[in-house]
């Protein structure tokens, strides 16, 4: 069956204001639905609600006085388990990726001490690396890191044989880069990691969950990081871990002795009205399938590898167009600049960075704006990876981040626009 995008756009309101929305790395557009959802939770959430007994095996009982916000977070802890295939009870709420990630690396202080290690990937943005060597600092922990091919973008896995060791507690892999888009083979690193080391295994699926399934069980990852915003949800993040009884042997971040499970590391506020729309925003997920049936994780197994491969077709479009450009190298894809593309075949999601030759990322942004079109500039500290290509040197990069409502008339859009700058 092919993938529905008519149905699709008309989820969006926002595409109605004469933009043509190509940032979805950057900002995601929300769906109607989630904002209408969140606009009746800022309204409910104070209110108290009334005591259900429940009957039946499967039924919750709800405790009369809790409130709606509380309900909200249930619904996002069971939604973003739903995302991660993993445990509700595994599920830590915060508001946003930084907070977590800063939380985590204080809870596991104690095992990231003097005389052990840490392995660190030079992909992704500065979430994945930065809270980690600071910590690596504080605690006294080695950082090692994981080099990617300056040609493609890729993480070779092999080298993980040499880079954990027994002393090494912890691995951080993005499951994809959020600039080129090359996808990590994380299961085979995450395999490698338990060959050689008791490590835990960290993966940033931020990149990847809003174009393809994530399996914590089948990546072999311990603990998965997601961000709602990325596929159109709210600024809600979400650390799941695999095993729940590991938040009990971490040091615990609550302000109340003899807390036990997530409350150990679930310290942060988030505002309960962007609570109640990480439910709708997954359920909008499940639904981008309409024949799709089944429990919400079901139909998400089964909407997702849809979505993946409509995108994937519009990402080999851009790529093969912008690569007809003379003033246009495609970072991770046109190599070193020779005839050969050399990124060609690496599995990607749809996130395409390029240069205009002469002329720097935010101008080349300025300019497509000018044309609607909304795109995003990468500029120094933004990805260590294409700060070793050279890109940097070069004025920096113009990213491109597609989503489900992208069209073939988008994508010519954009490189018409491009070609008027040669």
């Amino acid at each position: 069956m092919a993938f529905d995008v008519p149905t699709t756009r008309g989820f969006y309101s926002s595409l109605s204001d004469g933009w043509t929305y190509l940032n979805g790395g950057e900002r995601a557009q929300i769906p109607e639905r989630v904002l209408s959802t969140m606009a009746t939770a800022f309204r409910a959430a104070p209110k108290s609600l009334p005591g259900e007994t429940g009957s039946g095996t499967h039924s919750r009982e709800q405790v009369a006085g809790i409130t709606a916000g509380h309900q909200f977070a249930s619904a996002a802890r069971r939604a973003f388990a739903d995302v991660a295939g993993g445990r509700v009870d595994g599920v830590v709420l915060g508001p946003s990726r930084e907070a977590l990630v800063h939380l985590l690396v204080q809870a596991m202080g104690r095992r990231l001490s003097l005389g052990a290690g840490m392995v660190l990937t030079r992909t992704g943005d500065p979430v994945s690396q930065v809270p980690f060597r600071r910590a690596a600092d504080m605690f006294g922990a080695r950082v090692r890191f994981a080099e990617a091919d300056l040609s493609t973008g890729a993480v070779p896995a092999w080298q993980f044989d040499e880079l954990v060791t027994p002393d090494t507690r912890l691995v951080v892999v993005p499951a994809a880069d959020p600039f080129v888009g090359a996808v990590a083979p994380v299961a085979d690193i995450a395999r490698r990691v338990r060959e050689n080391s008791a490590a835990k295994v960290l993966v940033d699926a931020s990149a990847y969950a809003p174009y393809r399934v994530v399996d914590m069980n089948r990546m072999g990852a311990d603990i998965v990081l997601l961000d709602a915003a990325a596929w159109g949800g709210p600024q809600v993040s979400a650390l799941v871990f695999r095993d729940p009884s590991l938040l009990d042997r971490m040091t615990s971040m609550a302000l109340v002795p003899g807390t036990r499970g997530r409350a150990r590391l679930e310290v942060t506020t988030v505002a309960p009205s962007l609570l109640g729309g990480v439910s709708e925003s997954v359920r909008h997920l499940a639904d981008l399938d309409p024949v799709a049936r089944g429990t919400r994780r079901h139909r998400i197994e089964q909407s997702m590898p849809q979505v993946g491969r409509y995108l994937s077709g519009l990402t080999s479009r851009l790529i093969d167009a912008l690569g007809n450009l003379d003033q246009v190298h495609i970072v991770g894809v046109d190599g070193d600049g020779s005839d050969d593309a050399e990124g060609v075949d690496v599995d990607r999601v749809p996130r395409v960075s390029f240069i205009v030759a002469g002329v720097p990322a935010p101008t080349v942004v300025r300019r497509l704006l000018d044309n609607h079109l909304v795109t995003s500039a990468v500029g120094p500290g933004h990805s260590a990876l294409l700060e070793a290509m050279g890109v940097m040197e070069a004025g920096g990069a113009v990213t491109v981040g597609l989503q489900p409502f992208n069209t073939p008339h988008d994508v010519d859009q954009l490189v018409r626009a491009v070609a008027s700058l040669g």
